[in-house]
């Protein structure tokens, strides 16, 4: 009996091996790219990130310190150009209130050369010598009041401009302090004023004072202190404190908007927090001026300097620091909307990058 043959043997079905890994390990490799992809864009992005800011940082000190060194540099040139300074002494002499302050002080000098008190003091008798002085007063204030007629005057105008210019470079060695009241005197930095003294007697005589008559005007030298010595100290030091402020400032501009170019990715946005730096410095140094202007007028008020006569240099100065902070502020604006624009422009010319990996085709 045979038995029959019985089929052949064969090994299972496998379905192949390459195929089945190639399409298992897509999906991991799409998968395993979207869960690190962003990771390594973040740590790539963080020092970018960082010199970014840097960048505008420094670039925003770089504007803070340049507003600050103009401003410290135009106020001292204020104070030291002589053209300013004498300009300044116009606006003194055209102020109602500095006009009676600057005739009352020559008035004052004029009644101590004469020697008004001692003359009424020996003429009236006895008892009545103790009203020397209510007579001594109402001689001043006659005096007064035709000087300030004088001083109104284009003539004394000039007078007033030629004595600030004559006295000029010996009052910037004051306050440079390579001069110690050379012929500024210990009582401050005065003015010579004997010329104006022909046309005082002749506002008198219309007013039929004859004080001056018999008095030789060519030898009265008539110095009318307009800054006194304390005064004349804190403009040194003032000016000392400014002029350190218009070489450090302007420096550390330099150097912060040169780092800042430098290390900034964005340069337009750099640039724009550089204007923004200019705004905030304006607007500090516009707080300071105004509520410092009270002190500076109490500060250099001495002389014949009342508190008026004083605000009206202080004034004379800060209207002046004023348009310069306008016109830096406007040259600002014009950095700043520059970069704004430039920024949409670059940022809409940019390729868009997304975080995701491409992966070929199978």
């Amino acid at each position: 009996m045979s038995w029959p043959d019985s089929p052949p043997t064969q090994p299972p079905a496998q379905p192949p091996t390459e195929p089945a890994s190639v399409v298992s390990s897509r999906p991991e490799i799409a998968e395993t790219s979207r869960t690190t992809s962003p990771s390594v864009a973040r740590v790539k992005e963080r020092p970018r990130r960082a010199r970014m800011i840097l960048g505008i940082v420094l670039l925003f000190f770089a504007g803070l310190s340049g507003i600050f060194g103009m401003a410290s540099f135009w106020t001292q040139r204020a104070i030291l150009d002589e053209d300013t300074w004498v300009a300044t002494s116009k606006a003194i002499v055209n102020n109602p209130q500095v006009q009676e302050d600057v005739a009352r002080a020559i008035a004052t000098q004029i009644v101590t050369v004469v020697g008004i008190d001692d003359l009424v003091g020996g003429v009236l008798p006895g008892p009545l010598g103790s009203l020397s002085g209510t007579v001594t007063q109402g001689v001043t204030d006659l005096i007064t009041v035709a000087t300030v007629q004088v001083v109104k005057t284009d003539a004394f105008v000039s007078v007033w401009e030629s004595a600030v210019r004559a006295t000029h470079d010996e009052f910037v060695r004051v306050v440079d302090g390579s001069g110690r009241f050379v012929s500024i005197d210990s009582q401050g930095l005065s003015l010579d004023l004997g010329s104006s003294l022909a046309e005082i007697d002749k506002q008198l005589n219309q007013r039929g004072i004859d004080i001056l008559d018999n008095v030789n005007l060519a030898g009265i030298d008539l110095e009318v202190p307009l800054v006194d010595a304390p005064g004349l100290e804190r403009i040194e030091t003032w000016v000392q404190v400014l002029r350190i402020g218009s070489i450090v400032f302007p420096a550390v501009a330099v150097i912060a908007a040169m780092g800042g170019l430098v290390v900034a990715r964005r340069r337009w946005f750099a640039v724009m927090a550089g204007a923004v730096g200019v705004f905030i410095g304006a607007g500090a140094i516009a707080l300071i001026t105004s509520t410092g202007r009270d002190r500076a007028i109490e500060e250099i008020s001495g002389g014949v300097l009342g508190v008026s006569s004083a605000g009206v240099i202080v004034d004379e100065v800060l209207s002046g620091l004023d348009r310069a902070l306008l016109v830096a502020c406007a040259l600002a604006a014009v950095a700043l909307v520059g970069g704004l624009m430039a920024a949409i422009f670059s940022s809409r010319s940019r390729p868009n990058v997304s975080g995701d990996v491409a992966v070929p085709a199978a």
